[in-house]
């Protein structure tokens, strides 16, 4: 490795570390409650539940994300660091910078010249948009599927450039082999969907690398490449092997229904198809113009037969044809047709082609943004040639400054709870948001503020019986409890399987000695539960104070079985039946 690499390598790294950095302080937002902080199979590190079950299922929900590497790391950071957010950060800032750096690497293999690779590696590390993936304790599945991705990519490029690595450390020497890097490219590959579902996408990516070393070479590709070859082949069948995995034999759907089926959105491709033309823009917006960042984002539905999105699409489409054109005959390079696809590849799992649990978030554009970045340059290159060689000289570095200042201050924004919701409530009022908001108030202790909050969450839409429940536990907070039975009854109400809100009603049921009340909330909670002795307990008792005596003898008789050898459950069981 060169000094000049080397000198770039560590300019890399101090560019996330920069823009980065001032995030360690953050805590926890958004979705960290399910895929972290309450997620048991973090906390406990059951390493056999986070590779057989969904991610959230630690915190008792239904999901359809399978990532248990990004599950696994988050419970190694717990182990080493308990509940404490900086490690979180910092482990999601190292992977940042780890894949910039290897995007560096990637892109000179590629053939683009190191200066140009630098620059590409730089606005990856330090765009804006991409704090939400970088700063979101719970985003790290984007920079772990793209570290993954982008060193498969690097293994794969060797391979097709038939160029192997020697390590040497003291005395002893490795040197990999074809068969090594044929290797490397599907584990790696393999642990990126591991990380990320939208990882399965980067296949599309290393055929495209495959056919941009082999442009110019197309009738002697299969004698020439036959190992590259084979390795793509093993990954499609990768990727086949892990949806059948997930799907058939975990029973992760990969098919919730996120849109209602007989909306226009959720029934017709061509519609979905058609709002995504329109997102590309919003990506585009985005990528010039990153003002107003925020985590909500609404896109119109395109319900019509030609739009100027669409229109506008095709044209982008022919100009980027006729521009990779001129390139690939004037200089032999299809830059532009690469960094173009790369995009697109990237975006078609978000695309609404099956649709996803969005129209469009920042974050999505994690991975695409590399290509992106590579289709500008191509584009430049192609058109100015060297005429813009000095203005670029003096102008990205300026353009990388203010990056890194507007990713700092966009880091700030998700310093705290309270001021991301209230900042992304600026944007866009939603329930969801006013109940986040309103849950970070009680967490401070603000309860008044808390109920301001959940009230507009049920105003706007009040279909959520998690925010009556959230509401009820305010009021028993600040000693409501009448105003608290009424909150978690119609939680109930709305969804009689909400067991959460079922202890607390019980309790106060319990306060009010209105056993009649209490006594068919127990029974339906332990018919719907695992065995919990002290639920029983509590149902023992109901049944003495509602003069169940024949059904509570049963019952008596049943835990002392199961506790024969618990002494202290057995004094339990005695109490409740002495005191009634």
């Amino acid at each position: 490795m060169t000094f000049s690499k080397i000198k770039l390598i560590g300019i890399l790294l101090t560019i996330g570390l920069l823009a980065y950095l001032p995030s360690l302080k953050n805590e926890f937002v958004w979705d960290d409650e399910q895929f972290i902080y309450n997620n048991s199979y973090v906390k406990n590190f059951e390493l056999k539940k986070i590779f057989t079950e969904n991610t959230i299922a630690g915190a008792g929900e239904i999901s359809s994300y399978y990532r248990p590497l990004t599950t696994l790391s988050f419970a190694i950071d717990h182990e080493i660091w308990g509940i404490n957010p900086i490690s979180f950060h910092l482990t999601n800032t190292l992977l940042h910078i780890l894949a910039g750096i290897i995007l560096f690497t990637l892109l000179i293999y590629l053939g683009i010249s190191q200066n140009i690779s630098f620059w590409i590696s730089a606005i990856f590390l330090a765009h804006p948009v991409q704090t939400e993936a970088v700063v979101y304790a719970n985003s790290r599945g984007d920079s772990m599927y793209a570290f993954w991705s982008l060193l498969g990519l690097l293994a794969f490029s060797l391979l097709c450039l038939n160029k192997y690595p020697k390590f040497q450390i003291y005395n002893l020497s490795l040197k990999l082999a074809r068969i090594h890097l044929a290797t490397l490219t599907i584990v790696f590959y393999l642990f990126s969907i591991l990380s990320k579902e939208i990882g399965i996408a980067s296949l599309g990516l290393f055929f495209l690398t495959f056919l941009s070393f082999n442009i110019f070479n197309i009738k002697k590709i299969w004698s020439k490449n036959r190992t590259q070859i084979l390795t793509l082949g093993t990954l499609a069948l990768t990727s086949f092997s892990y949806l059948i995995f997930r799907n058939k034999i975990l029973n992760i759907s990969t098919n919730l229904k996120f849109y209602d089926p007989t909306s226009p959105y959720g029934s017709s491709v061509f519609v979905r198809l058609h709002t995504f033309f329109k997102s590309l823009w919003d990506y585009f917006r985005l990528i010039f113009w990153p003002n107003k960042l925020h985590m909500e984002r609404d896109l119109e539905i395109i319900n019509q037969p030609i739009s100027i999105w669409l229109i506008a699409t095709l044209s982008l489409i022919i100009f980027v044809t006729v521009i990779g054109f001129f390139e690939f005959k004037k200089q032999k390079t299809i830059f532009t047709w690469y960094g173009f696809l790369w995009f697109l590849i990237m975006l078609v799992p978000v695309s609404g082609i099956l649709p996803v649990n969005g129209l469009i978030y920042e974050h999505w554009l994690y991975v695409p943004i590399i290509g992106f970045t590579i289709f500008m340059f191509g584009i430049i290159k192609t058109l100015f040639k060297n005429k813009l060689n000095n203005s670029l000289k003096y102008f990205l570095p300026i353009l990388l400054t203010i990056y890194i200042t507007l990713t700092i201050k966009q880091n700030n924004i998700w310093s705290n709870p309270i001021k991301f919701y209230k900042y992304t409530l600026a944007f866009s009022q939603t329930a969801r948001l006013n109940n986040n908001l309103a849950m970070a108030y009680a967490q401070a202790g603000e309860n008044q503020m808390a109920i301001e909050n959940y009230k507009k969450a049920i105003e706007i839409s009040d279909f959520y019986p998690q925010t009556h429940y959230n509401l009820g536990n305010t009021y028993l907070n600040m000693g409501e409890i009448d105003l608290a039975e009424q909150a978690f009854k119609t939680a109930i109400s709305m969804n009689g399987n909400f067991f959460p809100a079922y202890g607390p009603l019980v309790n106060i049921f319990l306060s009010k000695e209105k056993y009649d009340q209490a006594l068919p909330l127990v029974k339906n909670l332990i018919n719907n539960s695992d065995f919990d002795f002290n639920t029983n307990l509590v149902y023992l008792n109901i049944l003495y104070k509602t003069s169940n005596t024949k059904e509570a003898e049963k019952l008596k008789i049943k835990l002392k079985s199961l506790y024969a050898t618990d002494q202290h459950a057995l004094n339990q069981i005695d109490k409740v039946v002495k005191n009634n």
